[in-house]
């Protein structure tokens, strides 16, 4: 490989974050760009994966933790959620949300 070859292989790099160690020196520039690739499908595929599970599971989390205010969101884009979030618990204070709503218009 010549010096441009190697500066095109390293940008592919950057581009899609890949440590320059991937690239052999032993293999011709086309078996570099083609195990680069492999190893950018990769990444792509198993961090689209990744952040699916992880904003599945932040949204059920929040579900948990703020509840009402999902509920309040959804009465406000004319949406019903009710059956989705169940009885509101006993410890949020007692509110009107015709109130509510009508105060944030």
């Amino acid at each position: 490989m010549n010096n441009l070859e190697l500066r095109h292989l390293k940008r592919y790099c950057d581009e899609y974050g890949i440590d320059y160690q991937e690239i052999d020196d032993t293999l011709t520039y086309w078996e570099n760009k083609q195990h680069l690739r492999t190893i950018a499908r990769m990444l792509s595929q198993s961090l689209d994966e990744f952040e699916l599970r992880r904003m599945e599971e932040l949204q059920k989390q929040y579900m948990k933790e703020h509840l009402l205010s999902y509920y309040l969101l959804c009465q406000l884009d004319g949406q019903t959620r009710s059956r989705e979030t169940g009885e509101i618990p006993s410890h949020y204070p007692r509110f009107s949300l015709e109130t509510f709503i009508q105060q944030t218009r």
